[in-house]
């Protein structure tokens, strides 16, 4: 029975929940006050739980842990930190203010110290996190290995099929929304039965570590390459001239080149959303499930 996660209880279960949901709602309509709280309260209670934070977790193991988790939280606020620095606000800027913001050399490089620095501090929560799980006992690591094989490749193919959705790619290739729609909950219903067959096989705790470290490492991933796509390049170099940007002014077309994006706000923005979602996630399934491994072989060395 050590494979089990025990989840907190209900009243600190939903608060995570409408904490996670505000930091998700946030982040699709780019507001940074509510993903922040919404995302800090999340990994607040992660950090002070007692399935954590409680004795019967090594030490070791509850500050990696715990140091993760506030890596994560110094990731986000500097990423949010630079919503809230926003020159423009809540107003969208015009055609000739977007084109001189994205040419600006000094917003680039500050942009890009920024996604860099949110990156590091993403690769560095993914690094003691990964620490703790490698110091658990030698037959849980195994059980983890083992599960990995099925869970971390089907989370994989999902999120990248998720990723897919946002893009129009899916609509193009199935067709209408009733069909995409179909699609979808036959990949996330095939990926829940596949995750429970696992569970089933391997025992929760280390399925859920697998899936959990998944979801943190391609966030991770997505970070960095967005953070490697924002370095400034030199305007007399061949990736500088190949970059273009066309902006609608209203009265035509305007064509510049420029070697950073900017977001425009359309819409909600999917990306973000899911990017804070997978991080949430990836923390809480990551954390709990880790905490649980190492308290359960605390325990058995206790009895023995």
């Amino acid at each position: 029975m050590t494979g089990i996660v025990r989840v907190p209880s209900v009243k600190p279960l939903l608060l995570l929940l409408t904490a996670a949901l505000l930091a998700v709602v946030g982040a699709l309509f780019g507001s940074p006050w509510a993903t922040g709280v919404g995302g800090g309260v999340v990994l607040g209670v992660l950090a002070v739980h007692p399935a954590v934070s409680g004795p019967a977790v090594p030490r070791s193991t509850r500050l990696l842990l715990q140091g993760g988790l506030v890596l994560l939280a110094l990731a986000g606020a500097v990423e949010i930190w630079g919503w809230a620095a926003s020159p423009f606000g809540d107003t969208p800027p015009t055609a000739d203010e977007l084109i001189a913001l994205v040419t600006d050399p000094v917003r680039q490089r500050a942009q890009f110290l920024r996604q860099l620095a949110v990156a590091s501090c993403l690769i560095l929560a993914c690094a003691c996190l990964g620490v703790a799980i490698g110091t658990l006992p030698g037959e849980r690591l195994r059980r983890i290995g083992r599960a990995a094989r099925i869970v971390c490749v089907l989370t994989l193919v999902t999120l990248l099929f998720v990723a897919l959705l946002p893009s129009g790619l899916a609509a193009g290739l199935l067709g209408s929304f009733t069909e995409v729609a179909v699609a979808a909950l036959l990949v996330l219903g095939g990926y829940a039965w596949a995750v429970g067959r696992a569970i089933r096989r391997h025992d929760a705790a280390p399925s859920v570590v697998a899936m959990g470290t998944t979801l943190l490492a391609a966030t991770a991933w997505l970070v960095t390459e967005d953070a490697w796509r924002s370095r400034p390049v030199p305007r007399d170099s061949d990736a500088f001239l190949s970059a273009g940007a066309i902006v609608d002014g209203g009265g035509g077309l305007y064509g510049t080149d420029v070697s950073v994006s900017v977001a425009v706000h359309t819409g909600p923005d999917i990306e973000t959303g899911v990017v804070v979602a997978l991080l949430l996630l990836g923390a809480a399934l990551t954390v709990l499930a880790c905490a649980r491994l190492s308290t359960a072989d605390s325990e058995t060395r206790r009895v023995r």
